[in-house]
């Protein structure tokens, strides 16, 4: 488990994470599996953007994650599997 960043906005099946300052960029593959801190899969890794020193990452969340825990989502901290 990396830590990969913190989501900094949630939309509609998408959340934007600020990529955390120890992951490198070149490890991060589109389709990666995206959990939270209790091991619950959330969605994977759609596209990197932004600049190299401070990437954004997109994530697609999967469809059964319902709304009340997406919003539960935002400032916190997610990892990949």
């Amino acid at each position: 488990m990396k830590r990969l960043g913190t989501v900094l906005h949630t939309t509609d099946n998408l959340l934007i994470v600020c990529a955390d300052k120890t992951i490198k960029t070149d490890a991060l593959f589109a389709n990666s599996m995206v959990i939270t801190k209790t091991m619950k899969k959330i969605g994977k890794v759609k596209e990197v953007f932004g600049p190299v020193n401070a990437p954004y990452i997109s994530i697609k969340l999967f469809n059964e994650i319902k709304d009340i825990e997406i919003t539960k989502l935002k400032n916190e901290r997610v990892y990949l599997a």
